[in-house]
């Protein structure tokens, strides 16, 4: 009986062994599983992020997903250029323990370094500027909330071609697009900022228009003040080719008017002196193939007086007006830089 009970206490004891063996045996297992990959990280580098990985107790390891990598190895590094939030997914294998384990890393707004496109259509004007589309493009987001245009404008002349283009304020890119119709009368530079909620800049960008002054030509227009009117008057050669023009002012960049290579028209003198009017002409094939430019001027006598009043500009440049006209007697001109001057 006594043999009998020291069997009975042996096999308890070896069943308690071997479920030990059996239950440290699943442990070790699962943590195995659990601890497969040692590392899988991702860092910002240059315009990318540096995915990084590590996996000591794997035979190999693969993407899933997206082949975002062709190394199928235990441990490595692949640069990525995400464009827009992803999700990155690793999947690491064990042949002895026939264990697997996965793990994903997640570039989120927040982490995409925001990247963006300020274009302008087309780069290259003629003398006095055609109209120019800026239209901003988003490359990477990132946590950009709100862009807007840049106001470095010292002078009316630029200031009034980029008019549409300053009155964008902020703009709200989640909501709305990003576009303006300008006419640069000059070399110009259109800059934009985008800032994300807490009002950090996050990206800025230039876009240059220039100017090719081959299609302008100086004294083919007139602008004649009258009372509180603007008498225009043009004509424009016909070796030009020119079949229609378009008229436009500084002081309303959104309208135009449709009018013949030569005539005449009388519009109402803007509230502000600092104003100009631009005549684009183009041929029967739709081609710009002249341009001309004028201030308004006063009229004296029943003639146009040479010369400009009071807050107006005279140029030193041809290519922005007629050099000839001085400031009107009794004012005092004064330099601003070697383009203009100011009648004061």
């Amino acid at each position: 009986m006594k043999n009998k009970k020291n069997y009975f206490l042996i096999a308890i004891f070896l069943g308690i062994i071997i479920t030990s063996i059996f239950l440290f045996s699943k442990i070790t297992k699962a943590q195995a599983q659990t601890d497969l990959i040692g590392s899988f990280t991702a860092t910002p580098s240059g315009e990318g992020f540096l995915l990084k990985w590590s996996a000591p107790q794997a035979n190999f390891c693969f993407p899933i997903g997206s082949m975002w990598t062709n190394k199928f190895t235990a441990s490595g590094q692949q640069i990525v250029y995400p464009q827009y939030p992803t999700t990155y997914t690793l999947f690491c294998f064990n042949n002895r323990t026939k264990s697997f384990q996965s793990k994903e890393v997640i570039i989120t707004d927040k982490d995409l370094k925001p990247k963006i496109d300020l274009v302008a259509v087309p780069e290259k004007v003629g003398g006095l500027g055609d109209t120019v589309f800026l239209n901003l493009y988003i490359l990477n987001k990132g946590d950009i909330k709100y862009c807007q245009p840049v106001d470095f404008y010292q002078y009316w002349q630029t200031k009034v071609g980029a008019q549409e283009f300053l009155n964008l304020g902020k703009v709200d890119i989640e909501k709305y697009v990003f576009a303006a119709r300008v006419r640069p009368i000059r070399l110009t530079d259109f800059v934009v900022e985008c800032y994300n909620e807490k009002g950090e800049l996050r990206a800025r960008d230039i876009s240059r228009v220039t100017v090719n002054y081959t299609r302008y030509q100086d004294g083919l227009m007139q602008a004649l003040r009258s009372g509180n009117q603007v008498n225009l008057s043009w004509q424009i050669p016909s070796s030009s080719g020119a079949t229609y023009c378009l008229l436009s002012r500084g002081s309303d960049m959104n309208n135009y008017y449709y009018v013949n290579p030569t005539g005449s028209l009388t519009l109402p003198l803007a509230s502000s002196q600092q104003d100009f009017f631009a005549l684009d002409c183009f041929n029967s094939n739709d081609y710009l193939v002249k341009q001309t430019y004028a201030e308004p001027t006063t009229a004296s006598s029943g003639s146009a007086t040479s010369c400009v009043p009071k807050g107006e500009f005279v140029v030193y440049d041809p290519s922005l007006g007629n050099i000839n006209e001085k400031c009107c007697p009794g004012l005092k001109e004064t330099k601003v830089n070697d383009l203009f001057g100011v009648c004061q």
